[in-house]
């Protein structure tokens, strides 16, 4: 699918304003002043910068986190990635992911922080979902049963903690932190194939049970 030229002008705007914004974030926080700030740094209009960004700071967090998505997609990682094997690929993806986020520190700690919030939670959720989709798929994973899930929670989970861990102790204990977290998810899925069943089946399996009790016979 190609991107239209509009399009492609609104993605540079939106690119410049969040990355104007982001050099008051750290003083102001991730909010309308800082957003205000940004925009008259760049003589935009109020319109204009409503047009950018019509939901205010949400849209800017957005825009800075879908940015350190990009190191993700770029040449660079993908000549990386070839002839790693799969714990390796998520291993490189997440610690590259990681490191572009942390690049200004002061900024990843406003925006974590912004996300800590519960109004927030929502979102947050939704663009660690598609990080992690990310991952997987430049892994190279095309499941679409219950484990591209179950997959995608793992590594959101992994990539939460790990930015925590980045921030408050280093990057060494990042990449520890990784190693460790994917060895455990490894060993698991090794243990999970040697079930006679699988846990996601007794899940289901649970759940149709609650399902029947609650509804009566006939429920699905």
């Amino acid at each position: 699918m190609t991107i239209s030229a509009p399009q492609i002008g609104l993605k540079a705007a939106e690119t410049r304003l969040a990355n104007a914004v982001a050099g008051y974030v750290p003083q102001l926080g991730l909010n309308r002043m800082s957003l205000e700030a940004g925009a008259r740094s760049l003589g935009l209009s109020e319109g204009e910068r409503d047009l950018i960004a019509p939901h205010g700071a949400s849209d800017i967090a957005a825009i800075l986190w879908r940015g350190h998505d990009a190191v993700l997609l770029s040449p660079d990682a993908a000549e990386s990635l070839t002839n790693m094997k799969i714990r390796e690929k998520i291993g490189f993806l997440l610690n590259s992911r990681l490191d572009a986020a942390a690049a200004d520190e002061k900024v990843a700690r406003r925006l974590m922080g912004y996300f800590a919030l519960p109004h927030h939670a929502a979102l947050y959720h939704r663009l660690l979902w598609e990080t992690a989709d990310i991952i997987w798929r430049l892994a190279g994973d095309t499941a679409l049963d219950e484990n591209h899930y179950s997959k995608r929670m793992i590594v959101s989970g992994i990539l939460t903690t790990a930015m925590m861990t980045r921030l408050a102790r280093g990057r060494d204990a990042q990449l520890e932190q990784i190693d460790r977290n994917i060895e455990q998810v490894m060993q698991f899925e090794k243990l999970k194939a040697k079930l006679p069943v699988k846990p996601e089946e007794v899940i289901l399996s649970l759940a149709k049970s609650l399902g029947r009790m609650r509804f009566g016979q006939n429920a699905a």
